[in-house]
């Protein structure tokens, strides 16, 4: 049984999020603002020679859908995508929202926010559990809020979210000092996995309904289970956002200046058009090599 709050109950919301280390707002995206994005994006899934740097690969992927109908990979910082602009103005839409804006200001306390990081999702990948925080977070750590949308009703089977309740009041897990940023990854997930055994966490499948946002400390862990069953799609976005005012940690060099969504109280990191554009021509190139060698 999953415990939701409407975005109203302001104390409950805050208090719960302290004590568990996410919360579950329900029906904080609006159904209409939902199907808008879902049109969009069917329209978008058919340009059968998109290319796009995938979030679970991590590498340049085609636009392809399986037999279902469903896009087999995830798509990194959809918002950002060249050349789609009716899909990724829907995506902006969708992550700053008034509600969304409301509910972070309620966790952090802040009247800004800046989205760090954006994905989206049609089909579940599987995701390891992890926390935010050996990844990206805020400096001083703790302070970044991310959230999952689900743009669905999401099925158990689906290999929808989890996450360890209780779990960003224990021990954090930190990137090993003096190694190059993410090559001890492997030792990170096997340390995970212990400190899940040792204090005997419960990873909480969290089905959520269409419209749900899911928000969650960077010390909780959490991750996504694997789809059992092909037949159920796992459409929803993520994102991460810094309050404002608070420095990002491990990548200070690469953001600097931010720039307005529509929702003024949410900013996006500006973005370097000229390379972005070389990024993605060189993507085609990339992908082509990989497929004839």
């Amino acid at each position: 049984m999953l415990t939701k709050f409407h975005i109203h109950q302001t104390q409950e919301i805050k208090e719960y999020y302290e004590q568990n280390g996410y919360v579950i707002v329900s029906k904080l995206l609006d159904d209409t603002l939902i199907d808008h994005f879902l049109k969009q994006y069917n329209h978008f899934k058919k340009r059968r020679f998109y290319i796009f740097r995938s979030q679970d690969t991590n590498q340049r992927e085609l636009l392809r859908t399986n037999g279902q109908g469903f896009m087999e990979h995830s798509i990194i910082n959809p918002k950002d995508l060249l050349l789609a602009k009716s899909f990724t103005s829907t995506v902006e839409k969708c992550l700053t929202s008034s509600p969304v804006s409301e509910a972070l200001k309620l966790l952090s306390g802040k009247d800004k926010h800046t989205i760090w990081q954006n994905m989206f999702f049609d089909k579940s990948t599987g995701t390891v559990a992890h926390q935010d925080h050996y990844y990206l977070d805020t400096e001083p750590a703790g302070r970044l809020i991310a959230a999952w949308f689900a743009l669905e009703d999401i099925h158990p089977d689906s290999g929808c979210f989890f996450v360890a309740p209780g779990s960003h009041r224990g021990e954090v897990i930190e990137n090993t000092p003096g190694v190059k940023l993410y090559a001890d990854h492997e030792d990170f997930v096997a340390r995970t996995q212990r400190l899940i055994k040792d204090n005997d966490y419960y990873l909480k499948p969290c089905p959520l309904k269409k419209g749900d946002v899911l928000l969650w400390h960077p010390f909780t862990i959490h991750g996504a289970f694997e789809n059992l069953n092909p037949q159920y799609s796992r459409k929803s976005l993520t994102a991460h956002f810094i309050p404002d005012s608070y420095k990002i940690r491990h990548h200070k060099e690469k953001f600097t200046e931010t720039v307005p969504s529509c929702n003024p109280e949410i900013l996006f990191w500006k973005r370097n058009l000229a390379k972005e554009y070389l990024e993605f021509f060189r993507g085609y190139a990339i992908y082509i090599f990989r497929k004839v060698t």
